[in-house]
């Protein structure tokens, strides 16, 4: 049955000629389209191992990193070089979350220094400052080989209950404004080889609730407005992804949140806005998501959505084959109809012609 599905799916992707190499198998461009994240602190930690080789046998893309997986730098560097020199097709992505303020993954307590809060930035600090600690902090990701920030966060400070209100994790309510400190940030990271992720789109700042927890729903309380940063920044530069939150609005989506959603990835953010970069989800695990939708849904709703990379932190439940889950639900989605050819084959070009920016970037370095 094995032999007869892999067949049939090379079949299907017959005559496919990808931009990145001249022979590429399915398994590898599914593996380009996931990100994991693992539970352990050093090479030794069987979360890292486990991580790490799936990234050296190409069954995932990249790694993302959160606060408890760096003990120190020492440990931090030995982690990274091993999965810079992992023998996967293309550069591997090595992700993190640095805004500043809370969230900001290598930080004092871990033998890095703090950086101030997208808050605090907007209020304390002009724009030339603002783009010396930003400058500071992308050489600090780059010294340990991280080529992938998760931010900056560009929602709008629209709800004084908002989890991001109470985090400082926004700007500013002015569009204009975040713009100017975001750009920035941005600016900062491109000359250090990092890619910078627009989040959390189409915008998280005017909700109570938290997406990290529950069901979200900005139905009632979302501004077009919020749009704003993503019209003036999404076509900066080359080293450029969104992230698509896990936030529900029906006015966009009447079934599926806007990760899920082809209303507002595929309609807004591609047709309406023309943006042909790389789109990745917001964390998978999250309970916005796994309270809602088995892995399964989650998988092919995400892609049909119109998402490029599937980021799941794989930690709180962890799963030791969660890659080869979700590269068997794929196929098996291709050959019942549920997924398209296509969808597998353009994730696939626009991600590795962001890798071919990181390389063509550190040669001009």
């Amino acid at each position: 049955m094995k032999k007869i599905l892999l067949f049939l799916l090379s079949a299907l992707f017959l005559g496919y000629t990808p931009a990145f190499c001249a022979e590429t198998s399915l398994d590898e461009m599914i593996g380009q389209m996931i990100i994991l994240g693992f539970n352990g602190n050093s090479t030794l930690s069987k979360g890292f191992r486990e991580v790490s080789n799936d990234l050296k046998e190409g069954r995932i893309s990249g790694v993302i990193f959160f606060e408890d997986n760096i003990k120190n730098k020492e440990n931090l560097d030995e982690m990274t070089h091993i999965l810079f020199n992992s023998r996967m097709a293309a550069r591997p992505f090595i992700a993190i979350d640095m805004e500043g303020g809370q969230i900001q993954r290598m930080n004092a307590k871990n033998g890095f220094i703090n950086y101030p809060s997208a808050q605090s930035m907007a209020n304390d600090y002009d724009i030339k400052k603002a783009s010396e600690i930003y400058t500071d902090m992308a050489h600090t990701l780059s010294a340990s080989l991280f080529n992938l920030n998760f931010a900056p966060c560009v929602d709008l400070d629209l709800n004084e209950n908002s989890i991001l209100h109470k985090k400082q994790r926004s700007y500013s309510k002015d569009p204009e404004k975040v713009t100017l400190y975001a750009n920035e940030f941005i600016k900062s990271h491109v000359d250090k080889g990092v890619i910078t992720a627009l989040k959390h789109f189409p915008g998280h700042g005017s909700v109570s609730e938290d997406t990290h927890l529950n069901f979200t729903d900005a139905t009632a309380t979302y501004k077009e407005i919020e749009l704003v940063p993503y019209e003036n920044l999404a076509f900066k530069n080359d080293l450029q992804m969104v992230m698509v939150s896990h936030i529900f609005n029906e006015n966009y989506d009447e079934i599926y949140p806007a990760s899920l959603s082809y209303n507002t990835i595929g309609g807004i953010l591609r047709r309406s806005m023309g943006y042909n970069g790389v789109v990745i989800t917001d964390d998978l695990d999250m309970g916005a998501i796994r309270q809602n939708y088995d892995l399964e849904d989650t998988v092919i709703q995400a892609i049909n959505a119109g998402n490029d990379i599937l980021l799941f932190s794989n930690r709180e439940r962890h799963n030791p084959n969660l890659a080869d889950d979700i590269n068997k639900i794929i196929k098996e989605a291709i050959l019942s109809g549920l997924i398209e050819p296509y969808r597998i084959q353009e994730s696939y070009d626009r991600i590795m012609k962001l890798k071919k920016a990181i390389i063509t970037n550190e040669k001009k370095g």
